[in-house]
């Protein structure tokens, strides 16, 4: 499974650590962007893998942030 950024921001938390389980809906990680958070859930259930950002990394729409 991987998990994308839904948009351009910061990453602002992390919920989640190498080899946790996840389900479908679970938030994972915190975005802010034009200083609004948004969530980025998980789309299935799985477990993450590899976590690709830390918390202040500046992301891409569409970038890689968890396996």
């Amino acid at each position: 499974m991987k998990i994308l950024a839904n948009m351009s921001g910061i990453i602002n938390d992390i919920r989640v650590k190498e080899g946790d389980l996840v389900k479908a809906g679970d938030v994972v990680a915190v975005i802010e962007s034009m200083k609004m958070l948004i969530d980025v859930k998980a789309e299935a259930p799985g477990l993450i893998m590899k976590v690709v950002c830390q918390v202040e990394d500046f992301v891409q729409e569409g970038q890689l942030l968890f396996e």
